[in-house]
């Protein structure tokens, strides 16, 4: 008997102390949280390297590299937000005068050079005078717009930009790198590239320059930070020759992270294992341009079925998944301006052989359509990229079944402008890069803009040149809005091309890596789903972080 109530006794302590111990860990499970902490280190690779490190020198247009390093090492006066919109940097604020032409920054008072100098109004004059200045070598674009700025000093913490006109996209070009008069203002321009300066910059950014060497950069994170010192403590930057030779350091366990085109030679690899791939579009599209200036391209009817005829949706699933996303308009998804109302036309090769009939093009005994002596044969140009030279050969295999031949002439990229700037081409299979974050598209639709600009397709239409030359001079977000929304709807009933494609950009990092916010879902508020160049990854990487704690949070009743 009472054996047998030692084994209940025993039973019963076990089953407490089970209990007990599943109570205590669920309890503890479902309290318990992982939070960021500060420290650790993030190496990514870089394809390329950078020519030099100081902006009043390097083109980032064409030297990536240095871009990647610039968004870590300094600030403008203006910061891009995740739509696009100017957000406040070195300058706390700006007022615009009601007549659009006067601009003035009002500049904060916390914030510090790397080497613990007050940042302060001359560093922004010595800045923008440099750029305005004939040694300067750096963007063309930049050069262009601010050589024809008055730059003056407006106060204590102020400065003051004249502009000779109304421009509303000026503010994109308020982002440029400041750079410290401390250190530059008593170097000639002609020694800027061969100056220390160049080779380990001092900015105002989250991160510093502590080592440069001809394999990569090293940083570490800047303790003064206006907007809070970063929680990662070190990123090291290491450069590769290709995308082939970084995506081998990263499937080694090498670095931790890597940025490629999703269209480049390593696009449609799979990332390691422990690895994880964000992908997001980039500020670029490729385009199908019709030369509006030739018969048939310049009847809108003609082009409305040509645009019916090529299924976008079914080109990127079959020739370049995972490597692009769909696009309908010249303003890209993402931006504040961007007017998801304005749909492309919904594909049906056969409703376009109908309308085909009905327009008189009958097609013959070889299936090839003509109309008269006009026959639906043309010639499409396309580069050298490996991702159009696909799509090319698809948009052929999609115009034939409809009875339209295309025959693709392949050329060099400096070739391809030269024909798109005569005006001498059918079509042209071609790229738009780094648009940047404001929504003005005046130079490549604009009427004046043909045969000077980037107009190639040679649009003309009243209403389009009204929205975009209104939309250039009037600074007020919510009258831009609609201005290109009307824009838009407008471009899509004319159909002067169609943009194919825009490219991904993929961020491959290890799955320690917290907080950069990337993604493409749009529905997500405080997320990128739009890259203004490939830099702008690092826009928060304040809040990036690669250690974590296990806490146990407040939620436990004592």
């Amino acid at each position: 008997m009472s054996r047998r109530i030692r084994i209940q006794i025993v039973i019963a302590v076990v089953s407490s102390f089970l209990v007990l111990g599943l109570m205590s860990y669920l309890a503890v499970s479902r309290a318990a949280v992982s939070r960021p902490t500060a420290g650790g280190t993030f190496i990514e690779g870089i394809v390329g390297v950078p020519t030099t490190l100081n902006p009043l020198v390097s083109d980032t247009s064409k030297d990536q590299a240095a871009a990647d390093v610039h968004a870590l090492v300094f600030d403008g006066l203006v910061r891009i937000g995740l739509d696009g919109s100017p957000e406040p940097g070195l300058a706390e604020s700006w007022d615009i005068d009601t007549t659009g032409t006067v601009y003035t920054f009002t500049l904060r008072s916390d914030v510090k050079w790397h080497d613990g100098q007050s940042f302060g109004v001359d560093d922004v004059l010595f800045t923008l005078r440099s750029v305005q200045g004939p040694a300067y070598t750096g963007s063309a674009s930049l050069a262009t717009v601010w050589r024809t700025v008055l730059v003056e000093r407006a106060g204590e913490r102020s400065v003051r930009c004249k502009l000779q006109a109304p421009f509303a996209p000026f503010l994109k070009y308020a982002t440029l790198p400041i750079l410290p008069a401390h250190m530059l203002a008593t170097i000639a321009p002609e020694q800027w590239a061969s100056s220390p300066f160049s080779m380990k910059p001092i900015g105002t950014g989250p991160y510093q320059v502590t080592n440069v060497t001809g394999d990569g950069v090293e940083l570490t994170a800047n303790p003064d930070y206006y907007l809070g010192k970063p929680l990662i403590g070190t990123v090291s930057l290491r450069f590769y020759a290709d995308e082939s030779l970084a995506f081998a350091a990263l499937t080694k366990g090498e670095i931790s992270g890597l940025a490629y085109a999703g269209t480049a030679s390593v696009g449609s690899y799979n990332v390691p294992r422990g690895f994880v791939r964000h992908a997001v579009p980039v500020d670029a599209y490729t385009i199908l341009t019709f030369n509006l200036r030739n018969a048939p391209f310049d009847d809108v009817t003609f082009r409305q079925q040509l645009a019916q005829a090529i299924d976008r949706d079914d080109l990127i699933k079959r020739v370049l998944p995972g490597q692009v996303a769909r696009i309908d308009t010249p303003i890209m998804p993402g931006l504040w301006a961007y007017s998801p109302t304005a749909v492309w036309y919904i594909p049906s090769k056969e409703r376009v052989a109908k309308a085909l009939d009905t327009l008189g093009y009958t097609a013959g005994s070889d299936g090839m359509r003509s109309r008269g002596p006009l026959r639906l044969d043309f010639e499409l140009l396309v580069d050298g990229a490996p991702d159009r030279n696909l799509a090319a050969a698809d948009i052929v295999a999609q115009l034939g079944v409809v009875g339209i031949k295309v025959h693709v002439t392949q050329l060099n990229g400096d070739e391809l402008q030269k024909r798109l700037e005569t005006g001498k081409f059918d079509m042209a299979l071609h790229g738009w890069q780094h648009l940047g974050s404001d929504p003005d598209v005046y130079e490549l639709w604009h009427s004046s803009q043909i045969g000077i600009g980037r107009n190639y397709a040679g649009l003309q239409d009243s209403t389009i040149d009204d929205a975009l030359s209104l939309a250039r001079v009037d600074s007020n977000p919510e009258n831009r809005s609609q201005l290109y929304a009307e824009f838009q709807q407008r471009w899509i009933d004319l159909a002067p091309s169609i943009i194919m494609y825009q490219p991904l950009e993929v961020y491959a990092t290890t799955r320690d890596l917290g907080g950069t916010a990337i993604s493409r879902r749009s529905d997500i508020p405080g997320t990128m789903n739009l890259m203004i160049g490939r830099e702008s990854r690092f826009r928060n990487i304040v809040h990036w972080f690669v250690t974590r704690s296990r806490e146990i949070s407040g939620d436990l009743q004592p």
